[in-house]
């Protein structure tokens, strides 16, 4: 029987990530090869969508997603919809699960808010708001009561997170830690990973298992218990 469930939180494609040089089938072939069960799709989503319409923004935005899951669907893979969200203020990224296509309008009127104010009116029972990357150089400071967790383990390979600090943070703050391999080239896909006891089928069992804590993490093959 199978010990564990393998998924990646944190991953991007293009061309809805203009940063990222991997098409949607790719990922998924990617991780459906590495092992995975699941993968979330984090891709950047800003004030600077392409688009005319808030609609347009959003269907161009969710046409990679889309075909991340009508690949994954063919071939065996669960694939999650996740954002990685920067509000106006500064260049901070925060990774939001617990979300479904129709959430997508809500939060793209908020990002002239920030993340205190963000956090206060948005936050329900279904969603969880992860800081990502949270150490690395000019990203602005967040008050723990504004988050409800840090991506520790950001594995890009070509940042430095920092990831001690990270890790210490967490710790002193009892806040809900995460990995993820920030995937956008290739080469640097499967870095790390969550390991569940029952596969994660979409955003709200992401959100549901890291509220609840029900996970390991993994760095490539080695793991780290919580």
């Amino acid at each position: 029987m199978r010990k564990y469930y393998k998924t990646e939180l944190h991953a991007h494609t293009s061309p809805a990530s203009g940063c990222s040089d991997i098409p949607p089938a790719e990922l998924v072939k990617l991780y459906k090869e590495n092992g995975y069960e699941s993968v979330v799709v984090t891709n950047h989503f800003t004030s600077y969508l392409r688009g005319e319409s808030v609609k347009e923004k959003i269907d161009i935005y969710l046409n990679d997603y889309y075909k991340c899951l009508e690949k994954g669907t063919e071939i065996g893979l669960n694939v999650i919809l996740g954002a990685e969200v920067r509000f106006d203020e500064n260049i901070n990224d925060y990774l939001v699960y617990g979300i479904n296509p129709d959430d997508l309008k809500d939060i793209y009127s908020m990002l002239s808010y920030g993340i205190d104010r963000f956090y206060s009116e948005y936050k329900n029972d279904r969603n969880i708001i992860i800081q990502a990357h949270p150490m690395r150089d000019n990203i602005a400071f967040v008050k723990p009561e504004s988050l409800d967790g840090i991506e520790v383990f950001n594995l890009h390979p070509n940042h430095n997170s920092r990831i001690g600090l990270a890790a210490k943070f967490a710790s002193e703050n009892n806040m809900i830690a995460i990995c993820g391999s920030d995937f956008h080239h290739y080469g640097q896909e499967c870095l790390c990973g969550i390991l569940t006891k029952k596969p994660l089928k979409d955003s709200f069992d992401v959100a549901n298992t890291l509220k609840k804590r029900a996970y390991d993490m993994c760095i490539s093959d080695y793991v780290i218990k919580l």
